[in-house]
């Protein structure tokens, strides 16, 4: 009996368990399932021992019973008991985790390929405005010819072009400066510009106005790679046009030059041969050279494999020089009125022009090639100053027979009135155009043919600075002094062209 006692009193104080079937156990769980989730708290089920039936879930905080093998602990009230959620029990075993398969790669075998990148739906394009106004297609480089050169052509870092010229000048206007009349022709009409039987020799026409020989000489270097910027250089020269004339008479023809008398205001005539009075000759000399050259920087403004267009700037130089001389050589007859015979006269009557041309240049320069032919062009424009210089002389050299050379100041169109240098500068403009065509002969020359036209503004040309208005009292070798100034300086200028062909041989490094 008392060892029940003590039992049953270790057990209220929970040092040790109640015996079996001392306290019976009105429900004793045997398993719990799981049912399930469908919500967020799974459904427990609770199977009282002995029945089928579904036992009614305990209340919050009560206790739940021990297994069916021990006994049920003393009651206690449910207020003592902390909430706790419900647990699972001990003897319910948890779910195994999944197998993962393992895979086995050889160590021949290659990485395994990384997933493709997720394929972004394309931004559709902005619509352009109704305004816009797109862009031209232009052509691949593919569509040109096979053999062309590589693009912004032709090839070569470096280039020469040696140019023979044969073109024309528009020339100087020249007066007229020497006339003939028949033997017999009264002496105040003799020689006489408007006299019916007057002949003029030479001048009234324009003089310097063939075509000449020349060369030109043009060479550049590309700055860059590409060839798209570089620098070129040319030199050009016209060879020297000489329009010369001469006559001469021992006395037996009538040879005059003209003039308009200031004092008389009608047409007069200095004599150079008349029967009975004088003998002796007149010559003229009407020469004309041009030169020009310039540097210019080369920028490309579209290129192909097969041609291309380059923007020319840079600086021009353009030279003309005329020179007209007239010389007289005479001597008196016996039936010289105003003189003895024997006496001699040398006049020499000189004018000379020199235009120098200096501007800044602006052009084009293109090229298109078909396999081994090509063509080309170019255009330009200088504007600039040009400074004109004018220089009159004149002389005479009176001997007397046996006597010591005399020289005066003057001759018969270069008087104290117009003697001397005179000089101004203008604005000029100096418009350029050229065409070529050719055959490139090897990988490093070409031959080409071509045409070129040339123009300058206000150039002073020496045949227009003659005045032919003359005062006889200002002659040499006793000068009057009385009357008008005359000749004069006119200061006339003119324009200047210059045309013809070319032919070429180019050479590239």
């Amino acid at each position: 009996m008392l060892p029940r006692k003590l039992v049953a009193l270790a057990a209220f104080l929970g040092l040790a368990d109640a015996a079996p079937g001392q306290y019976p156990t009105p429900h004793r769980p045997v398993r719990i399932q799981v049912a399930p989730a469908r919500s967020a708290e799974p459904e427990v089920e609770w199977v009282a021992a002995g029945t089928r039936k579904p036992a009614p879930p305990p209340e919050v905080g009560a206790v739940l019973p021990a297994a069916a093998t021990q006994p049920a602990p003393l009651p206690i009230k449910p207020a003592a008991l902390p909430k706790a959620p419900l647990t699972a029990l001990p003897d319910v075993p948890a779910p195994a985790p999944k197998a993962v398969p393992t895979v086995t790669v050889p160590p021949t075998a290659p990485p395994p390929a990384k997933p493709a990148p997720a394929v972004v739906a394309p931004t559709p394009a902005p619509v352009p405005p109704a305004f816009y106004i797109p862009a031209p297609v232009v052509a691949p480089a593919a569509a040109c010819a096979p053999d062309c050169d590589p693009a912004c052509g032709p090839a070569g870092t470096a280039w020469v072009n040696f140019q023979w010229l044969y073109w024309v000048t528009s020339g100087q206007g020249v007066p007229p400066l020497a006339t003939a009349s028949p033997v017999g022709t009264a002496r105040p009409l003799a020689g006489t510009l408007g006299a019916p039987t007057t002949t003029v020799l030479t001048g009234g026409r324009r003089a310097n106005n063939d075509f000449r020989n020349g060369f030109r000489v043009t060479g550049g270097l590309w700055l860059t790679d590409d060839h798209t910027f570089g620098i070129e250089g040319d030199f050009f020269f016209l060879g020297r046009s000489r329009d010369g004339f001469a006559a001469a008479s021992d006395g037996s023809q009538v040879l005059a030059r003209p003039f308009f008398n200031a004092l008389t205001g009608r047409p007069d005539a200095e004599l150079v041969s008349f029967p009975g009075v004088l003998a002796g000759s007149v010559t003229t000399d009407a020469r004309s050279s041009v030169i020009g050259g310039g540097v210019n920087a080369v920028h490309n403004l579209c290129c192909s494999p097969c041609g291309r267009v380059d923007l020319l700037y840079g600086y021009r130089y353009f030279n003309v020089t005329d020179d007209l001389v007239i010389r007289e050589d005479l001597t008196s007859l016996a039936g010289a009125s105003r003189v003895p015979p024997g006496f001699h006269y040398q006049i020499t009557d000189s004018f000379r022009t020199e235009n120098n041309f200096h501007g800044g240049l602006i052009g084009l320069s293109g090229e298109r090639r078909f396999d081994r032919l090509f063509v080309g062009g170019r255009a330009s424009v200088a504007l600039g100053g040009n400074t004109q210089v004018t220089e009159i002389s004149g002389s005479t050299v009176i001997t007397p027979p046996g006597g010591v050379p005399v020289v005066f100041p003057g001759g018969l169109l270069a008087q104290p009135s117009n003697i001397g240098r005179h000089s101004r500068t203008a604005f000029a403009v100096m418009p350029e155009v050229g065409v070529r065509a050719g055959v490139q002969v090897t990988d490093h020359a070409r031959l080409s043919v071509g045409y070129n036209f040339l123009y300058l503004s206000s150039v002073a040309r020496a045949g227009d600075q003659v005045d032919l208005r003359v005062n006889p009292a200002q002659l040499p070798p006793a000068p009057l002094g009385i009357g008008p100034a005359a000749p004069g300086f006119p200061a006339h200028t003119t324009d200047f062209w210059i045309h013809g062909v070319n032919a070429g041989l180019e050479l590239r490094f």
